[in-house]
């Protein structure tokens, strides 16, 4: 068997560019982007249909849905899941929010009334800290109900439980939720366009990978 030397003192040839992985990285990015974009609008046009307040949390349990799908690597028409998921979850994800939702209603309101007033830094920071975890239990809320069967007080009951004994989870998905709203504070056309579909696909794959690493420790605990 022989080899090809190379001359000392002499370059090699350089290797032909893979154009085709570079295309394919290219279109990848391009696709993702689309995704998440034309996730943004259906959560806020299915949203909207709902008036709002009856739309939002089950426009959100499906996007959830949507995002699960892409990211197993199954293939989806997104607007007909979308809608699907939507119609069909409607009183199920409000319920299921609902809790979450009073709760960060009430701390709304708290901060509100608390605004401008002094010696009450503390008593804000702790009301800030609740809500923080009232998002992060609503985000694992509908991705467990959209991952797992479980009825939906066993799916609130095991958010609670998993948001105590992971508190890295809870923290990861507020870093996310708070780098997602401080790019859109300083981008804000990015509002109608990325922000809620990059908010829910990310969210989505953190509690996914969450949901494998407990699932994959679950043999060696028993």
């Amino acid at each position: 068997m022989t080899t090809l030397e190379t001359p000392r003192g002499q370059a090699a040839p350089d290797r032909p560019v893979r154009s085709g992985s570079r295309v394919e990285r290219w279109y990848g990015w391009a696709d993702a982007v689309a995704f998440v974009g034309m996730l943004n609008l259906l959560v806020i046009a299915f949203s909207l249909a709902g008036g709002i307040v009856l739309g939002w949390a089950p426009a959100l349990s499906a996007a959830t849905s949507c995002s699960r799908t892409r990211l197993r690597g199954e293939t989806q028409q997104l607007l007909r899941a979308f809608a699907t998921r939507w119609r069909r979850q409607f009183v199920h994800a409000n319920l299921l929010a609902a809790p979450a939702a009073a709760a960060l209603l009430c701390l709304g309101v708290s901060l509100f009334a608390l605004a401008g007033r002094p010696g009450t830094g503390a008593l804000a920071a702790a009301l800030v800290a609740a809500a923080v975890a009232c998002v992060a239990h609503l985000v694992l809320v509908l991705t467990m109900d959209a991952h797992y069967e479980l009825r939906r007080a066993q799916c609130m009951r095991l958010a609670w439980v998993f948001l105590v004994k992971f508190p890295g989870a809870p923290l990861l998905l507020a870093a996310t939720t708070a780098l997602v709203a401080a790019i859109t504070a300083f981008l804000p056309g990015l509002a109608p366009v990325l922000s809620l579909g990059a908010w829910v696909h990310l969210c989505t794959a953190l509690c996914l990978s969450f949901y494998a690493a407990n699932d994959r420790n679950l043999p060696a605990t028993a």
